[in-house]
């Protein structure tokens, strides 16, 4: 069941889009976010920001956005069907909600599992937010008279939260290259559907999408490199006094297979992004973690977020994306992102923590994937029984008499998962968080054998 919605004037109690963001707040997927890996484990100390710290920036930034947006080209963005503030924050509370433990390294490892196992759709974290609001959340009980399955949200707001507005096989540029992101699985296709009904035609973002997609390019971009530089990860000092480290970075930065930007323009822009550095991280010498330095750091970071609130403008219809972000500024941004790539995530210490954690999220996937296929509901958790219960009702469902691969036994004829029995498995590991996902895997290892008195499931 989906909402309508409207945009008429609220009452003195909720409106339809107030309703939607509290549904969000109370949801329990949220607050798994506290515990989910941003770009380092969500473990590693207060020092870091983590998927829920980084979300309700991101809904900060993208209200200021929408707000500003909204008093100087109100008119304007009425033509693109309107800009809510409301409906904006709530899709950036929405938004890495599909996020599995451990962040980017386990989205690719479960869509390179579920693609193995007979679910063409794979995994990806934009379609997993998509099908939790959608499906997986609780609000009300779906089996009662006027029951829902998701949080029965409105269709603006599901609308604003598809940054990618179409499925995987629907993910195909004019040019005929495949995009790598999708905002919904084939499964979800009837959410999809409703979501969309309102327009923008074809592909493109709504508005309210594309302020989210900025806000989140931009909380992370500033978020992210704060981090690792009062870490000591990121030689910001270096940097921004130029020389061979400098080059050396810009040079790296245009070599990588997925730079945004081309050679000309980056080394076009060496001063503009040496003063932006110098700008960012005003210390003459090494960061101190001392109140002051805190202070200094926390009001170019402020100030640079306000510069890039500022920038945006909404775009005439027609003109290709509704929000109309300066080639400056997402050569910037761009390059914030570049720093942390380089001297964060493609560090060789990051790289060998990686490794193990697709490990655990292999090891969960084969378990749970085993523990569907045979109906095992005393290791299904208690969450997903419901649709455990409904496997067998699907037309393609194999018969629960079949042998099945698990870890401790060699069938000798194992059958493939169906398409919907690997799409549960996934939506179980995917709902972990990284903490839960350490411990099953020590207590499904024996390493960690725990108490009768304890569930294996969240």
């Amino acid at each position: 069941m989906f909402r309508r919605g409207d945009r008429r004037e609220k009452p003195e109690q909720r409106g339809d889009y107030e309703r939607d963001r509290d549904r969000v707040l109370y949801t329990d997927a949220l607050r798994r976010l506290a515990l989910v890996t941003q770009v380092v484990g969500a473990a590693e100390g207060h020092l870091f920001h983590n998927r829920l710290t980084h979300t309700l920036k991101v809904a900060q930034i993208a209200r200021r956005v929408a707000e500003r947006l909204l008093t100087r080209q109100g008119a304007l963005a009425d033509r693109h069907g309107g800009l809510d503030p409301d409906v904006v924050e709530t899709a950036a509370l929405i938004h890495d909600l599909g996020h599995p433990p451990f962040g980017h390294v386990a989205e690719a490892m479960l869509d390179e599992l579920a693609r193995a196992h007979n679910a063409p759709d794979g995994f990806e974290g934009n379609a997993q937010s998509f099908r939790i609001v959608t499906r997986l959340a609780v609000h009300r009980d779906a089996d009662a008279a006027d029951g829902y399955e998701g949080l029965n949200l409105t269709r603006a707001t599901l609308n604003a939260t598809l940054k990618y507005p179409y499925r995987r096989d629907q993910a195909v540029a004019p040019d005929g290259k495949r995009y790598r992101k999708f905002g919904a699985y084939e499964d979800d296709a009837v959410a999809l559907e409703f979501a969309r009904a309102a327009g923008p035609e074809g592909d493109a973002q709504s508005l309210e999408a594309a302020v989210l997609d900025y806000a989140d390019d931009v909380a992370y971009s500033v978020h992210d490199l704060e981090d690792f530089f009062r870490a000591g990860l990121i030689p910001v000092t270096t940097l921004s006094r130029g020389g061979p480290e400098f080059e050396e970075f810009l040079t790296r930065w245009c070599e990588h297979p997925r730079a945004a930007a081309s050679r000309e323009e980056v080394f076009a822009a060496r001063e503009i992004l040496l003063s932006m550095i110098a700008d960012l991280f005003p210390f003459r010498g090494r960061y101190e973690d001392t109140l002051r330095h805190r202070a200094i750091l926390r009001t170019a970071t402020s100030n640079l977020i306000q510069r890039y609130i500022w920038a945006v403008s909404v775009a005439e219809p027609g003109t290709g994306r509704p929000l109309h972000v300066p080639p400056t500024v997402r050569l910037q941004l761009d390059c914030l992102q570049r720093l942390v790539r380089t001297y964060v995530i493609d560090n060789p210490r990051l790289a060998t923590q990686q490794h193990g954690q697709r490990h655990i999220i292999s090891t969960l996937f084969d378990t749970y994937l085993a523990a569907v296929m045979r109906r095992d509901a005393a290791l299904v958790p208690p969450l997903f029984h419901r649709a455990l219960g409904r496997l067998d009702t699907e037309p393609n469902a194999a018969p629960t008499s079949a042998r099945v691969r698990t870890p401790t036994s060699t069938p000798r004829s194992p059958r493939l998962a169906t398409p919907a029995e690997t799409r549960l498995a996934v939506d179980i590991v995917a709902s972990f968080s990284d903490a839960q996902a350490v411990l099953l895997h020590r207590r499904l290892q024996g390493t960690a054998p725990g108490s009768v008195t304890d569930y294996l499931t969240p």
